[in-house]
């Protein structure tokens, strides 16, 4: 069975300003975003994902850029428990915000097992961007 993937890759500029691509893809779908950050930009996020779930409303939320901002994406990643179905999910929100007919928005989720989460935390926490250009997370799921 096919697996959904997050692939995190990131070029660094000369000032250290690094550009992120982060590409996420189930079978069926797939969303793709690029923004700007820091060395540090993923680390908060991972470490709130290392504890995820602290009970059944906990939700650990990673933001860039502005939703409806004119030439800049956006991308959401939620881990939230599913308590109607007892699973745990990264809700993905993928919007490039361009105008009219080039405009794409992806929403979609991915089920996961908690420590597979927990995995994704683990290697965002020990990302070091300067050393190594992409981590690739698989799900492991339920």
């Amino acid at each position: 069975m096919e697996k959904s993937v997050i692939i995190f890759a990131v070029s660094i500029a000369y000032d250290g300003d690094c550009l992120f691509h982060v590409s996420i893809s189930r079978p069926d779908v797939k969303a793709d975003a690029y923004f700007y950050g820091n060395a540090n930009t993923f680390k908060e996020f991972g470490k709130g994902l290392m504890l995820f779930p602290k009970d059944s409303t906990d939700i650990v939320e990673f933001q860039a850029g502005q939703n409806s901002h004119p030439a800049q994406c956006f991308l959401l990643l939620r881990a939230y428990y599913d308590s109607r179905h007892g699973h745990i999910a990264l809700k993905i929100t993928a919007d490039n915000n361009q105008e009219m007919a080039l405009h794409n928005r992806f929403e979609f989720s991915i089920a996961a097992e908690a420590a597979s989460i927990n995995e994704l935390g683990r290697m965002l926490v020990g990302w070091h961007v300067e050393d190594v250009p992409q981590i690739i997370w698989k799900a492991e799921t339920p």
